[in-house]
């Protein structure tokens, strides 16, 4: 498949943004004004059907013959919307025809769809690799119910969205965003917004997290992101900082022994000490040169693994090929939603950059030149069961390695002695 990207790069693909979020956030108020509005994208938006809260009647595209296509609508802005109720891969191919006529598609996933499924589609799908990418997930969190939601409980204002036994589907939402738009931002007390926020940034730090009202939100916050950009990895991984709540770390140095030594920041990992907003959690020290950090609320949790403090520190591609496999697909650590990472290793004869899958895919083989000094960064980026590590070259530093996962009920110990496994001794 990446041949077939290579030879069709980015900018001659069209982008498609996946949005979710919980019943009643806000998903329709958005699309129905990147419809309306004259914000200039020409956007393609796919539902699952037709809804009237939409104001869609019928269709108004026709084939060479004069036939209408029933469901594809175009709007009065130029936008289109398609229906997915014959399947995804159909919508895109029945818009694919005449792509001239937008340069932007957005999917929308039901209130309680698992945006992962939907990501597969363009990661796996050749035939869709090489005429769109996927630039993110933009997950819309109500600012009047989400705590409400999040916990599975009735909301003191009176919303029903806790009631629905769907928590978990609602933090798997946010646990696979690249954005989250904090709407109806105008129905929350500036506290409440400040305390979803800690709340959103524990369970994933790394998505960028936005307010509105009404979903009014300038398009260009949320759409051509470039959150699977292998540059755009490496860099949100190399500069990510978790810290424990005030600054405190709570772990232990010398391999895995008892959580009983509480520290206050002395020895801790440099990178632990800055100030991270709005992030509370504990640190965890399995050995005097690697170290992982761990943040999170309810089993939805985050826990980023930092290599040996030294830009000379070297992982083996293959053995983190390896051990992705083992993450991702045998689940040996738990529930992963996502992953991100940035490593340091020796260049590679092939970049390893086919997607992977739990049915058998396998990378490039990647032959390792190990004896040489020759070395290159490398991005990894997984969502489910999938991911795919690619070379580099355009970062030209790394001085400290780091992975980023975030899941439910993740085994901690298993993702350090993985990570630990794949370091090349000196």
């Amino acid at each position: 498949m990446e041949d077939q990207k290579e030879s069709n790069p980015p900018a001659n693909r069209t982008p498609v943004t996946i949005l979710s979020g919980a019943l009643g956030a806000g998903k329709t108020t958005l699309l129905r004004y990147i419809l309306e509005k004259p914000h200039g994208f020409r956007v393609a938006v796919i539902q699952n059907e037709f809804s009237e809260e939409m104001g869609i009647e019928g269709a108004l595209f026709t084939d060479a013959n004069g036939d209408n296509f029933k469901d594809i609508v175009e709007l009065a802005n130029g936008c289109l919307c398609c229906s997915a109720k014959d399947g995804l891969i159909v919508a895109l191919d029945r818009l694919l025809e005449d792509q001239k006529r937008f340069d932007y598609v957005i999917v929308e996933a039901t209130g309680v769809a698992d945006p992962e499924s939907i990501c597969e589609i363009f990661w796996v799908d050749d035939g869709l690799g090489c005429r769109v990418y996927l630039d993110g997930v933009v997950t819309v969190v109500d600012a009047y119910n989400a705590l409400a939601a999040l916990d599975g409980k009735c909301s003191s204002h009176g919303g029903h969205a806790g009631g629905l036994g769907l928590e978990v589907e609602y933090a798997k939402q946010v646990a696979c965003a690249d954005v989250l738009l904090l709407n109806k931002a105008d129905l929350a007390t500036e506290a409440e917004r400040r305390g979803i926020a800690e709340r959103l940034r524990s369970m994933n730090p790394v998505a960028k997290l936005l307010e509105s009202t009404f979903a009014a939100v300038p398009l260009e916050d949320i759409l051509k992101v470039r959150a699977f950009d292998r540059n755009q990895v490496a860099a949100l991984v190399s500069g990510l900082v978790l810290d424990s709540e005030a600054g405190h770390g709570q772990g232990h140095e010398g391999g895995h022994g008892h959580e009983d030594s509480h520290g206050h920041g002395q020895g801790s990992d440099p990178d632990d000490a800055e100030p991270s907003p709005s992030v509370a959690g504990h640190g965890h020290f399995h050995s005097d040169k690697q170290t992982s950090t761990v943040v999170g609320h309810r089993g939805v949790e985050g826990i980023l693994l930092k290599g040996i403090d030294s830009p000379t520190q070297l992982y083996d591609p293959d053995k983190v090929q390896a051990w992705m496999a083992q993450v991702l697909w045998e689940s040996s650590a738990g529930g992963v939603y996502r992953c991100k990472g940035l490593f340091l290793g020796p260049r590679a004869e092939d970049d390893m950059d086919e997607p992977m899958d739990a049915e058998g895919g396998v990378a490039t083989d990647a032959a390792m030149k190990t004896e040489s000094k020759e070395t290159v960064a490398y991005a990894l980026q997984g969502v489910g069961k999938l991911f795919e590590i690619e070379a580099a070259p355009q970062v030209k530093e790394v001085p400290r390695s780091k992975f980023l996962f975030i899941g439910r009920d993740m085994k901690r110990e298993v993702l350090e002695r993985g990570f630990s496994e794949c370091h090349i001794s000196s």
